[in-house]
């Protein structure tokens, strides 16, 4: 433990952060942050110039799950073993590489690793079983920040304050509608589809946009979900929460190389992402 000079009081280290945040993410609210990433990344779609850059990559419209589920392992990798530990590492080189390739402003990027700090957590804060406490928001963005230097993403704010001001400025002036935007949320509905237990999978499509705030749904071009379903969808969601407060933290559900769908006989890191990458230009 890291001990200020003059304080008299201990202070978390970078490592006690990212078990905080292990813990959070993969065991107390392991639902919640799976479905808060989720939805962080249908965001992403929200901005025109992000969305033609992923429809023209073609990984989300021609190898759908592959794409969906090695952004998923990637993160969880990076969760699972803090941005410090060699597997993580191997994992932010990957991911460095791969982007390279494409134009991308530092705003993008910025706003990307934005909805990895903000969305989930105002998720958890709306439907989780409890709120965030102050020192789990700390945890949070020591992670993300990390995970931010180490992608080389400059001029990052110096507080949670400031980069949520900004991340907030930036959906504002950046959301719009674009056709590039209804191309990936048409391919991808059967991804948030799975996320559901399957006698509701028939009814998920109108319960994933009824997840999407208003601002979202205009840009990505959803229609406004029926009341009365919107209406179940919250009550469920807080049901949820409080049969969960009632539950001991389960064991975490990610474990490195396990089997999956996508990879039936486990995967290695090596297996993640495009190949070939494919550099794109911007429209």
């Amino acid at each position: 433990m890291e001990t200020p000079a003059g304080t008299g009081r201990s202070q978390p280290s970078v490592t006690d952060h990212y078990a905080v945040y292990r813990h959070l993410a993969l065991r107390e609210f392991g639902t919640d942050m799976r479905l808060g990433l989720n939805l962080a990344f249908y965001r992403t779609f929200a901005v025109p110039a992000i969305a033609r850059l992923l429809l023209d990559t073609g990984e989300l419209t021609e190898r759908t799950r592959k794409r969906a589920d090695d952004t998923g392992l990637m993160m969880y990798e990076l969760i699972a073993h803090g941005p410090d530990h060699p597997r993580a590492r191997h994992v932010i080189a990957m991911l460095n590489r791969i982007h390279r390739v494409y134009d991308i402003s530092p705003d993008e990027y910025r706003y990307v690793l934005g909805t990895f700090v903000f969305i989930p957590t105002r998720w958890i804060d709306r439907y989780g079983p409890r709120r965030l406490r102050s020192e789990e928001r700390a945890a949070t963005w020591h992670f993300y920040r990390a995970v931010g230097r180490l992608m080389n993403i400059g001029d990052l704010p110096a507080t949670w304050a400031e980069f949520e001001t900004w991340f907030d400025a930036y959906e504002r002036a950046n959301f719009a509608h674009d056709d590039a935007a209804t191309r990936l949320i048409d391919a991808t509905r059967d991804v948030l589809a799975n996320r559901f237990p399957k006698p509701l999978r028939r009814f998920a499509a109108a319960a994933g946009d009824a997840l999407l705030d208003e601002p979202v749904r205009r840009a990505l071009g959803v229609p406004r979900p029926n009341p009365a379903i919107r209406a179940a969808v919250h009550l469920l969601l807080k049901l949820s929460a409080l049969v969960r407060r009632l539950r001991p933290v389960p064991e975490p559900f990610f474990v490195p190389g396990r089997p999956s769908r996508t990879y039936p006989d486990g995967y290695r890191l090596a297996d993640l992402g495009p190949d070939p990458i494919r550099p794109v230009a911007r429209r």
